[in-house]
């Protein structure tokens, strides 16, 4: 797929196949496609301010994520559009997948250091757990007061157990009761933080 020496042609398709890499590479992140993203373009470090308005210098370090291939010049000749997009697709998945390893260890890093971690200790998935996990997470909620609830990560191994703990929360009025609870205290925490937010504006 060699091109002839014009340059704007070659600008226009080399952006077009770093926006397919893209896009591809963040498919790969499952849920975390989602999460707002900003290019930094200098500096070695990021520093926050974390939600108590302390400045946190520790869990913003760069990591290096990076993919390998190599092609001949004779390769390249006979390349074609579809190898050139099968390629592509083949080392954004490989570079999406470092990705999401990363974001995942940052998580694990930092939910571990801040105790926001809830280990079973090997023990079956239960209800009493899964309420215990909603009541240490912060929630927000839309502007008729419903629950944005969060986006829950699971192995497919566990897909089948969580589907058979959200029928039996579905038909018990107790859990139902506690989880109406555990919602309405969160309301409250969102509530006093977006007074506290008003106030400062």
């Amino acid at each position: 797929m060699a091109f002839p020496l014009y340059p704007e042609l070659k600008s226009k398709v080399e952006k077009m196949l770093l926006k397919f890499f893209e896009q591809k590479a963040r498919e790969e992140l499952g849920p975390l496609r989602d999460v707002r993203r900003f290019s930094v373009h200098e500096g070695r470090k990021l520093v926050h301010n974390t939600l108590d308005n302390q400045e946190d210098r520790g869990h913003m370090a760069y990591e290096v994520g990076s993919v390998e291939f190599a092609i001949s010049h004779e390769e390249m000749a006979e390349m074609t559009v579809d190898d050139v997009r099968a390629l592509l697709e083949e080392k954004a998945k490989e570079f999406g997948a470092q990705q999401a390893q990363q974001s995942y260890m940052a998580l694990d890093r930092v939910t571990t250091e801040t105790g926001n971690v809830i280990d079973a200790g090997g023990k079956p998935l239960t209800v009493d757990l899964f309420l215990e996990t909603i009541s240490k997470i912060s929630l927000t909620f839309d502007k008729f007061g419903n629950p944005q609830m969060p986006t829950i990560v699971i192995h497919p191994s566990m897909a089948e157990k969580y589907r058979a703990l959200i029928e039996e929360a579905n038909n018990d009025e107790d859990i139902e009761r506690r989880l109406n609870e555990i919602l309405a205290q969160k309301k409250g925490e969102y509530d006093a933080e977006q007074a506290r937010r008003k106030l400062v504006d």
